[in-house]
C-alpha cells in the first residue's frame, strides 16, 4: 500500500499526517516549532523527525510524496532548496509552500477561491489560475481586522469612549470584569501589561455577552464583521472575471462565532453569492488536493 505525508509547519508546532490514497488518515504526530525564519535549524530537525516517525510508524507502507506548508518561507524564500534537502535525506518526492498557501489548498480542496483567517489574528488569502492575492494580516498594530485580538480591542475602545463621556455601558462592566479591574484607567493598564493572545481569549466573552443579549457587545461583534468582509471584498474585486466564488471560513472566531460568521457571509453576499464553508480539518491535509494545483499549472 501507498499513502503521502501532509505537514502543517506552524510557528508554534507542526502537524504531519499520513493519508491513504483514499484520503483516509493513516497516522500522525506532532513536533515543536516550525517557522523556518525564525529557526531554520531547528525547522529542519523538527520537520525530518516527524517524516521519519510516520515512516516507522508505516514501515510496510510506501510514501509517494510529501506536500509540506512552512511557516516563514515564503520571507527566506528557500523553499526549493528546503525540499531539495529533504528530498535527499529521505528519499520520497517532496514539495514546499508557504503555510498560509497550504491552507488555502486544504480549504478550498485545491479550487480557486478565498480563505478567510480569523483567530487571534486575520487575513485573507485568494487564488485564482496559479496566481495568489492577500490582504490585511499585518499584525495587530496595522490590521489583523475582525480577529479575537481587534473584537477586544473594540470593545475596550467603545468602553473607554462611553467612559469619556461619563455614560455607563455594560461594556465598561464586562471590560473591566475580564481585565480584573475596578476601574476603566485601571482595566487600560492592565490591558497594556498583557500579551496578544491573552487579550485575543477574551473576544470569546464578548461573543457569550452578544449572544446573552448584550446590545453593545453585539454592535461590536457586527462591526468586527462587517470589517473582516470589507477586506474579502476588496480581494474579490481584484479577481478577473469570472471571479471565483468559494470562500472558505477558518479560524476560532469563524468557526466558533455564528453570529460573527453570519453576518459577515451576508455582508458579502450582499455584492458576490459567495460560496461559504467552514474549514475544521488541519491544513496537512491538503496534500490530498496537491495534484489539482499541479494539473492547473501544468
Amino acid at each position: 500500500m501507498t499513502y503521502q505525508i501532509g505537514i502543517d509547519s506552524g510557528g508554534t508546532h507542526i502537524v504531519a499526517t499520513a493519508w491513504d490514497d483514499s484520503g483516509n488518515q493513516l497516522a500522525q504526530t506532532t513536533a515543536g516549532p516550525g517557522n523556518i525564519l525564525l529557526d531554520g535549524p531547528g525547522t529542519m530537525r523538527n520537520l525530518q523527525r516527524v517524516i521519519k516517525h510516520l515512516a516507522a510508524d508505516l514501515s510496510d507502507q510506501h510514501c509517494t510524496q510529501i506536500l509540506a506548508g512552512i511557516a516563514g518561507v515564503a520571507t527566506t524564500g528557500n523553499g526549493a532548496s528546503v525540499a531539495a534537502q529533504l528530498e535527499k535525506d529521505l528519499g520520497i518526492p517532496t514539495a514546499v509552500i508557504n503555510d498560509a498557501e497550504l491552507a488555502l489548498l486544504n480549504g478550498l480542496e485545491g479550487a480557486d477561491g478565498t480563505l478567510v483567517i480569523a483567530g487571534t489574528g486575520s487575513i485573507t488569502y485568494g487564488r485564482q489560475n496559479g496566481q495568489f492575492l492577500r490582504v490585511g494580516g499585518w499584525g495587530q498594530l496595522l490590521g489583523d481586522t475582525g480577529s479575537a485580538y481587534q473584537i477586544f480591542a473594540l470593545a475596550m475602545k467603545k468602553a473607554l469612549a462611553a467612559h469619556d463621556r461619563g455614560e455607563g455601558s455594560p461594556l465598561i462592566t464586562l471590560c473591566e470584569a475580564l481585565l480584573e479591574a475596578n476601574s476603566m484607567p485601571s482595566a487600560v493598564r492592565r490591558f497594556y501589561q498583557l500579551d496578544r493572545a491573552h487579550l485575543a481569549a477574551f473576544a470569546a466573552k464578548v461573543a457569550a455577552a452578544a449572544d446573552d443579549g448584550n446590545e453593545a457587545a453585539q454592535r461590536v461583534i457586527t462591526e468586527s464583521a462587517r470589517a473582516l468582509a470589507q477586506e474579502v471584498l476588496v480581494l474579490l474585486n481584484r479577481y478577473a472575471e469570472p471571479t471565483p466564488l468559494k470562500l472558505a471560513l477558518s479560524g476560532s472566531v469563524l468557526v466558533h462565532n455564528e453570529s460573527f460568521r453570519h453576518t459577515l457571509i451576508e455582508t458579502i453576499r450582499a455584492r458576490y453569492p459567495i460560496q461559504a464553508r467552514v474549514v475544521t480539518t488541519n491544513n496537512s491535509r491538503g496534500v490530498l488536493f496537491w495534484h489539482r494545483w499541479q494539473e492547473k499549472e501544468a
